[in-house]
C-alpha cells in the first residue's frame, strides 16, 4: 500500500453506485497538477458558499 496520496491504487464507486467500482492507478504529480489548476475556481466557490451562508443567517 500507498504511503502518500500521490502513488497507488484508488478505488472508488462508478458515479456514486456502490456495486460497481472502478481503479485507478495515481502516479505523480496528479495531485500538485489539479489543485493548481483548480485553485482559482475553488476558492471561488468557497467565497460563493460563504456568501449564501451569510446571506441565510443574516
Amino acid at each position: 500500500m500507498a504511503s502518500t496520496i500521490y502513488e497507488g491504487r484508488i478505488r472508488h464507486p462508478v458515479f456514486g453506485n456502490c456495486k460497481w467500482w472502478a481503479t485507478q492507478w495515481a502516479q505523480p504529480p496528479w495531485w500538485d497538477t489539479t489543485v493548481r489548476r483548480y485553485t482559482p475556481r475553488m476558492q471561488r466557490e468557497i467565497v460563493r458558499v460563504l456568501d449564501d451562508v451569510r446571506r441565510q443567517l443574516g
